[in-house]
């Protein structure tokens, strides 16, 4: 029976209703004409998924540098660094205020700062695997100047909040920004970055556009994600469910996609496992409870991964 892509829009229109959904992103056979829209499966993340191997240290997951908070929403940080964390970062450093320090290393031990100054010097945010920016950065000077640093590293980044907002009003920023950088917006803040739409169906097909323009990856998010590769490609995350409905989740997600940047994969697959195992996460949160926190569903990351392996015969 075939899958019409409006079963995955909170709203639909005709053109929605006659586009036929495949399910899986393996490739149909060459008889058969693929569509441009795709089912996230569990074999497809079994494919995608490498398992930790014996004799690896913190150097083999790469280091990921966070980029987010203010004074004012240093929670936003510590969820997005709480987010890498707990997807599986060898390493992962923070660039948060200075008077957020004593936040950091309470709530995060694990995670390591870096100075604000440090921003400038170029060359030293080249070791970094992964880079994520905008939670709760605010959209003040220091904040963009910080993109424009960005642009100049010519480095992809994994772009959040206040860095689309900052991206909006900047179009020479963001169209040079590197290729396979990633774009988290929620329907607000695409429609701020792209425009206002009348519908899902419209944000889809200019998801499309834009995604394949600038060469990267838009996760546009809602209860079904749709992650948009640099093809025009939608693959549809079924995973997620409405007792996420709180603040802080995407800064979690975006944490996440940065760890599995900073583990060595690809745009794609970074936005196709952190958007999978985050909604995961909270379906199996949500069999106990009405509603779950941004930072309850950052701790079970590590343990639905696990579990889905152990089920996987990984």
């Amino acid at each position: 029976m075939a899958v019409f892509l409006s079963t995955f829009l909170p709203d639909s229109d005709a053109s929605s209703k006659l586009q036929v959904v495949d399910e899986g992103l393996g490739k149909l056979s060459s008889e058969e004409e693929s569509s441009p829209y795709k089912l996230i499966g569990d074999r497809d993340i079994k494919a995608i998924l490498k398992p930790r191997r014996p004799f690896s240290h913190k150097g083999n997951y790469g280091h990921a540098l966070i980029i987010a908070g203010d004074m004012k929403t240093m929670g936003a940080a510590l969820l997005c660094a709480s987010g890498c964390l707990h997807a599986g970062a060898g390493l992962t450093t923070a660039t948060v205020p200075e008077s957020g320090l004593t936040a950091l290393n309470s709530a995060l031990p694990e995670v390591m700062y870096l100075d604000r100054k440090h921003l400038v010097k170029i060359k030293s945010l080249k070791k970094y695997d992964a880079i994520a920016v905008g939670p709760g950065l605010g959209k003040q000077l220091e904040a963009v100047c910080i993109l424009e640093e960005l642009m100049v590293l010519k480095q992809a980044v994994i772009a959040d909040a206040d860095a689309l907002n900052i991206l909006s009003k900047r179009e020479d920023l963001l169209f040079h920004l590197a290729k396979d950088s990633i774009f988290t917006p929620h329907l607000k803040e695409f429609d701020i970055l792209f425009g206002k739409h009348k519908n899902w169906w419209e944000r889809l097909q200019t998801g499309r556009t834009m995604a394949k323009k600038l060469g990267s990856v838009i996760v546009l998010k809602n209860q079904y994600t749709f992650i948009i590769d640099q093809q025009g490609d939608v693959l549809i995350n079924s995973t997620g469910n409405p007792a996420m409905a709180q603040g802080g989740m995407g800064d979690v997600l975006t944490g996440m996609i940065a760890a599995y940047v900073a583990q060595g994969y690809s745009a794609k697959a970074a936005a196709i496992l952190g958007c999978y195992f985050h909604g995961k996460a909270g379906d199996e949160l949500a069999t106990g409870r009405y509603n779950i926190t941004a930072s309850e569903l950052a701790a079970q990351v590590p343990v639905t991964v696990k579990t889905f392996q152990d089920k996987s015969g990984s």
